[in-house]
């Protein structure tokens, strides 16, 4: 019964992420063209949702990885926006103006896809640790595809400026979001293979 209720979590939210990332790449094309669909958050969503539907931990880790600090902070502005009104970060202002339902539920998604995710590693457990590895490359790869193939009012990713309140120098931003992102992946990988109960490893000893 209880393996019976784990499939039908990881079955559903598997399908419910994928289709979300679906939604998400049309509308971001249809509304704001064709090359918001760079955003890192949408091919999370299906990466996750793959992983989830077919009990890929190193997949969902990877993701993870990628996500966990920036939508951490996120969910803070997001929270404290809501209750005190006021802005914090500027990074979640954008969610309390008037935007399309469809819009505003991909973007709520930040606030939920986290504890899912985990709750999905705790029923698959991971087998391998260096899905690190995949992260650092999805990352460099989108970087170059966003500066490419967007332009630096978009903003898509922050690989043109900061998305924060405060300016970084243009003469050094570009690596400073590299080496921010390889320390939030770093950390979030070590965070997350040290969590017991996601981690076969620790359930042999």
């Amino acid at each position: 019964m209880i393996m019976k209720l784990k499939d039908i979590f990881l079955n559903f939210f598997g399908v419910f992420y994928i289709t979300i990332a679906i939604i998400a790449f049309y509308d971001s094309i249809i509304n704001k063209g064709l090359s918001s669909v760079l955003w890192f958050s949408y091919t999370v969503f299906l990466f996750i949702g793959l992983g989830i539907l077919f009990r890929s931990s190193y997949l969902i880790g990877s993701q993870l990885n990628i996500i966990l600090f920036p939508y951490i902070l996120w969910s803070i502005d997001f929270i404290y926006k809501l209750f005190s009104k006021d802005s914090l970060l500027g990074i979640t202002d954008y969610i309390f103006l008037s935007r399309p339902f469809i819009s505003q539920i991909i973007s709520l998604q930040h606030l939920i896809i986290i504890p899912i995710s985990l709750i999905s590693l705790y029923s698959i457990k991971f087998k391998r640790t260096n899905f690190w590895i995949f992260s650092i490359i999805q990352i460099i790869f989108f970087f170059i595809l966003t500066r490419i193939f967007s332009s630096p009012s978009e903003n898509i990713n922050c690989v043109f400026r900061n998305c924060l309140i405060f300016n970084i120098p243009s003469s050094i931003y570009i690596f400073l979001w590299f080496i921010g992102y390889f320390l939030m992946i770093f950390l979030a990988n070590f965070f997350l293979i040290n969590i017991k109960y996601l981690n076969y490893k620790h359930l042999k000893k």
